[in-house]
């Protein structure tokens, strides 16, 4: 994946950079996708990266490979890359065997973001992960804690979630949970969301907030309303996805709702901020657990990104300041 990133910010730097100097392609995108041109030369770097290939299930020598390699790099310690610059200051610790980096700035910080990143549960954290949560970090003052946690195939959900609830409950002590936010893109959406629904078992707090950027909601991909996005969606593919996820769950039933939060109780969610673009295979998961949060009565709000693709707030495109701004607001909410 770290070589798929680079591909992506190497071909998007191109492509896109010609696209806006491009109106009439400008003008173009924004008729048929409702779209920046920067946007929509990005879906075509996405789809010329070749990883969606790797899951859509037509070559199983290919995924299998996809997911040794995957197994090989997670068993090394990580390292955020050296030539990676961040301009918040970093630090990591060790904590209960895994490591968890902090990011924060040089004032005193009021506010506490649990950020869970995505990879489909077998990938590492990337470096357009790692932008965000420094521009994240800088935007709202906030502390950003990034843990490490256990990947498949080697590792199952079980283990990666009493780690990642002994974190919440150590972010609880040090800042109250009305000052955190737990936040999450991609299947760190979907681990946030089965996060927090577990919490009340174990009588902890719900955070302030939830963000959840494109969450993989259901392991299974039952809902049929996917197909109709299958085409659009230039990154992910329903087997592949599917294929990790068993991976992930290591036998169990998919059916949990801490593999597929999308069936989990959601009656004790405080805020949550969901955001899913329409060319994407998860948006109409998505779509359900909206609904879902409005039936419950909870406090929600859920930002559909038109035209764009999955995991968008992430990516070097215009829409994605705007998301981003939303996100921010978010954090530094006022708790009533």
């Amino acid at each position: 994946m770290k070589k798929t990133t680079k591909t992506i910010l190497s071909v998007t730097g191109a492509i896109a950079g010609a696209a806006a100097a491009a109106g009439g392609f400008e003008l173009w995108s924004r008729s048929k996708f409702g779209r920046s041109g920067v946007a929509t030369a990005m879906e075509g770097a996405l789809r010329a990266t070749g990883f969606r290939n790797v899951v859509l299930g037509q070559d199983l020598g290919r995924y299998d490979d996809f997911i040794e390699k995957s197994r090989v790099a997670n068993e090394q310690e990580y390292h955020i890359p050296s030539w990676l610059r961040l301009r918040s200051l970093v630090f990591d610790e060790t904590s209960h065997g895994m490591k968890v980096y902090h990011v924060g700035t040089t004032g005193k910080n009021e506010h506490a973001v649990l950020y869970l990143h995505g990879g489909g549960y077998v990938s590492q954290i990337t470096p357009a992960h790692w932008r965000f949560v420094d521009k994240l970090c800088q935007e709202t003052g906030a502390e950003i804690v990034v843990p490490i946690y256990p990947l498949a195939p080697e590792h199952d959900y079980d283990e990666s979630y009493t780690q990642l609830t002994t974190v919440y409950e150590n972010l609880c002590k040090r800042y109250g949970a009305d000052a955190i936010t737990l936040m999450g893109d991609s299947a760190g959406g979907g681990l946030a969301l089965g996060l927090a629904e577990s919490l009340p078992q174990y009588n902890l707090e719900q955070p302030a907030n939830l963000v959840l950027i494109s969450p993989e909601l259901d392991l299974s991909m039952r809902n049929p309303k996917i197909r109709d996005y299958f085409d659009a969606d230039p990154v992910l593919a329903p087997w592949g996805m599917a294929q990790m996820g068993d991976l992930w769950a290591d036998g169990d039933e998919i059916e949990n709702f801490r593999l597929s939060p999308i069936n989990g109780d959601v009656s004790a969610l405080r805020n949550v901020l969901l955001l899913a673009g329409t060319r994407e295979i998860y948006y109409p998961d998505c779509a359900e657990l909206a609904q879902k949060l409005i039936t419950a009565g909870v406090r929600s709000d859920m930002v559909i990104g038109q035209g764009m693709n999955h995991d968008w707030p992430l990516l070097p495109i215009p829409e994605a300041r705007k998301a981003r701004r939303r996100i921010v607001e978010c954090v530094l909410r006022k708790v009533n």
